[in-house]
């Protein structure tokens, strides 16, 4: 059982707690962390775990082997160097960081001290995704000509105060906390980026933070992408990979159309399963038995670099070239 901490109790940190509390025999989270403790005393007494204000001294405990860090996106590299240095596992939430600069800083710090580093991609633990990833590996799809995708919603209209609503924390609007998500599966799916076009505004909300994203790639494997991000309209999910010999396509959770060459589509549901509890539990594998975690850390690093670049581009109208 992996003895673990968490720091930020917000609607996410607590997510992540509930996921785990009291159903995992792999990860336990022994000591809760935020700003503001007295916010979170009836969420204190409910899971019985302890609570504190104090990051530093959370990680001088001896009994804690890792860290979750759920905290502002401009403070996840700042928290996971602090962990590192106190020899602390660390897994934390995406956006990894906001700049390539501190994305490599935190990774380095991390290798420096010898703890293992997993990034919060659940979506890759959607059967529905893993399905396709299998199609993918064993060349069901032929090859790999075109992605697409949008994580959209409404989180403009829910998310009005608070960091979740300021330029600072969310550059390139929701893309952020949403289409982080899609651009991971795309890497997953096409390799890395060659090129990117960009547009990220204000088209309804009175805000700092834009409503509007929508990013245009070509991968270094030859694959174009196309991918939205809309933080005003109807929850809507979808991820599309299309190959010279089929297409597959996630719409929703559960929900995988494919088609093969000359064949008609086909439609698989699948059950519900609990992502947030399924990542954490694989990071826990990642640090007692030394199984893979299912997302590159050079995939994490890119899109940073991805992220950093699309505001960036959005503003100049210039198509970024990575390296």
């Amino acid at each position: 059982m992996l003895k673990t901490a968490i720091y930020g109790l917000g609607n996410w940190g607590q997510t992540l707690i509930n996921s785990v509390h009291n159903k995992s025999d792999k990860i336990q989270i022994v000591q809760m962390v935020t700003r503001d403790p007295s916010k979170y005393t009836e969420f204190a007494q409910k899971t019985g775990i302890p609570i504190s204000d104090d990051y530093e001294a959370t990680l001088r405990n001896d009994a804690i082997e890792a860290v979750i860090i759920a905290t502002g996106h401009s403070a996840h590299g700042k928290h996971v160097e602090q962990a590192a240095s106190a020899g602390k596992h660390i897994f934390c939430e995406k956006p990894f960081t906001l700049t390539r600069e501190s994305a490599v800083s935190a990774t380095l710090a991390c290798e420096k001290a010898g703890v293992k580093l997993a990034v919060a991609f659940n979506r890759r633990f959607q059967p529905a995704l893993i399905k396709i990833r299998e199609m993918i590996d064993e060349g069901e799809l032929g090859t790999i000509l075109h992605v697409e995708g949008s994580h959209s919603g409404h989180a403009g209209y829910d998310q009005r105060k608070g960091w979740r609503s300021t330029r600072e924390e969310n550059p390139a609007g929701v893309m952020c906390g949403k289409g982080v998500h899609v651009l991971d599966l795309m890497l997953m799916a096409a390799g890395h980026v060659k090129t990117l076009n960009a547009s990220s505004e204000t088209r309804v909300l009175d805000s700092e933070r834009d409503d509007c994203t929508s990013l245009n790639f070509r991968f270094k494997s030859g694959a174009t992408g196309n991918l939205s991000c809309i933080a005003v309209t109807a929850n809507y999910w979808r991820f599309h990979v299309t190959g010279s010999e089929g297409w597959a396509e996630m719409r929703g959770e559960r929900t995988l159309a494919t088609c093969r060459l000359r064949k008609n589509p086909e439609i698989t549901e699948f059950d519900h399963v609990d992502i947030e509890k399924a990542e954490l539990e694989a990071f826990a594998d990642l640090v007692q038995t030394d199984v893979e975690f299912p997302v590159p850390m050079k995939d994490v690093i890119h899109g940073v670099e991805i992220l950093e670049s699309t505001v960036r581009a959005a503003a100049t109208g210039e198509t970024i070239e990575f390296d």
